[in-house]
């Protein structure tokens, strides 16, 4: 027989949460020895166990003590749905660790990782950072509204970007080239650049190249587009740079 300190130690609980389950009526009242002290046998174990396992599965205490006096065929039906409840929570508390984990990433919260990858590319060339964050805030625009469509275009093109050093030098001479004149020379210079490296990187089928294989949606690249018209020197370099396209018979620009 153990008294209700050595029944709720072994079990995993306070005095307190035992004394609580006799007076929700889950635990009945044992018999006393003489000097008044509760003595609880082996079936007391076993029901206190049982409702601690269902209570801390977040049963409620009104089905706990439903489930406690129902059939095993009952029981075991009740076990089966418990258990995916617990299994759908866990996998709602792992998405929530993930994504207050990706707080520490920063952009990474908001966006996926090749562009989190451009992004911390410019800022370690020491692009001005007002001028990344504007970047940074267009992609998140574009992203939330065309994921869809982005995601596999990404996966497809965008993760060779990242990882080829002739884009990324591209992308940093345009970046800090974004506060010169729209007539400023450089920007011929980094349009015809740009223009034999999307040759050179797609070779053979650039002639291909449209929206069929990039966003698919020219109103896409039309939103990013916009992000970029009050730095007017971005917006000759595209200008130049399709028209260097055009010239080489390519009707399109890769996005």
């Amino acid at each position: 027989m153990l008294r209700i300190g050595e029944l709720a130690s072994y079990v995993g609980v306070t005095t307190r949460t035992v004394r609580f389950y006799h007076q929700q009526g889950l635990l009945d009242e044992p018999r006393r020895d003489t000097s008044g002290y509760r003595l609880y046998d082996g079936e007391a174990v076993l029901r206190l166990s049982r409702v601690v396992a269902l209570a801390s599965a977040g049963v409620p205490l009104a089905r706990v003590h439903e489930l406690l006096d129902a059939s095993q065929e009952t029981l075991d039906r009740a076990l089966v749905e418990i258990h995916a409840d617990l299994n759908s929570r866990i996998e709602r508390l792992e998405k929530d660790r993930d994504r207050l984990g990706l707080l520490r990433a920063g952009d990474a919260l908001v966006l996926p990782e090749v562009i989190v990858g451009l992004i911390e590319h410019l800022r370690e060339a020491g692009i001005d950072s007002g001028l990344v964050d504007h970047y940074r805030d267009a992609w998140v625009l574009t992203y939330a509204v065309y994921r869809s469509r982005l995601d596999p275009w990404l996966e497809t093109v965008g993760g060779g970007m990242l990882g080829d050093p002739g884009y990324l030098a591209l992308m940093v001479r345009s970046f800090r080239a974004a506060e010169l004149e729209p007539d400023d020379p450089q920007l011929q210079e980094i349009a015809d650049d740009t223009v034999e490296w999307m040759i050179d990187t797609w070779a053979g089928d650039a002639r291909e190249w449209s929206f069929e294989r990039g966003l698919d949606d020219p109103a896409a690249n039309e939103l990013l587009a916009e992000q970029w018209a009050d730095r007017p020197a971005w917006v000759r370099v595209t200008e130049l740079i399709m028209q260097g396209l055009q010239e080489r018979g390519i009707e399109h620009a890769p996005p």
